[in-house]
């Protein structure tokens, strides 16, 4: 099977959440995709989602060759999950560049068995947050961004931006900081280009609050609770748009934030 065969099967399930008339249950789903999201944030938002149709319960994936390497074997009888590799040639510079996409096997760890690995998952607790908090605000300098703290003395307001300034309230607790720290950054880097712009506002809201809800519970942050995070009006191409947003815009916040941590 070719790669577009995958890329229908990933249409076919988000022409079923566009469908679905129950909005709690698919906010709810909506956000499971997003927990996927957090765990695979490093994989395009195809294979996300084609990792989450295979298996939502899903932590880390890998080869066949991968898991040996680590001292694992396949589980008898495991079903193996598909996704989309990079096909690459080299340029007249010798650069690789993508021409095309293949199907390869996976398998999540849940399937292997063997050799325990060691720990790898990010947990931010206690001064692990102000550092958090600090990389985002490093992650403002190097973009350009002002950034202040101020007492915003408005019930409810956790922050705002202004392109090219955010304002994050100064009362608030750093947990809280940060969601909307990431949030904020979110309609910076999403919504003050030309296409950004025309996009309404719930549209613009669903982007920064499920960028800061992907960011945050990679990091092992408790996320600010919502109820609207589910694309009531969209259809299947209009949820793909965003979902792809959503996860190029997650993975330049986690990749920073990687990198200076």
């Amino acid at each position: 099977m070719n790669s577009h065969h995958y890329l229908k099967q990933v249409e076919e399930k988000l022409q079923e959440l566009a469908a679905e008339t129950d909005a709690v249950k698919k906010s709810a789903e909506f956000q499971q995709y997003l927990d996927t999201m957090a765990k695979f944030w490093q994989y395009s938002y195809h294979n996300q989602l084609l990792i989450h149709f295979a298996l939502p319960s899903a932590t880390k994936v890998a080869g066949f060759k991968t898991w040996s390497s680590l001292g694992r074997r396949i589980k008898k009888g495991s079903k193996a999950i598909r996704i989309l590799a990079p096909v690459t040639i080299k340029d007249d510079r010798e650069e690789e560049v993508i021409v095309n996409f293949s199907p390869v096997t996976v398998f999540d760890l849940s399937q292997t068995e063997g050799q325990e690995l060691p720990e790898m998952e990010i947990a931010l607790k206690g001064d692990d947050q102000q550092k958090l908090l600090d990389s985002l605000m490093t992650f403002c300098e190097v973009k350009g961004i002002k950034l202040n703290f101020k007492e915003l003395g408005v019930n409810g307001l956790y922050g705002y931006s202004q392109g090219g300034q955010i304002i994050v309230s100064s009362l608030d607790d750093v947990n809280m900081q940060v969601n909307t720290l990431v949030h904020e950054i979110a309609h910076e880097l999403l919504h003050y280009t030309e296409e950004g712009k025309t996009l309404s506002k719930q549209q613009k809201e669903i982007q920064a609050e499920s960028v800061a809800y992907v960011v945050c519970r990679h990091f092992g942050l408790e996320t600010k609770s919502f109820t609207y995070l589910a694309l009531y009006e969209a259809d299947s191409q209009q949820i793909m748009e965003n979902l792809e947003m959503i996860a190029k815009t997650s993975k330049e916040v986690i990749e920073f934030i990687s990198f200076i941590f």
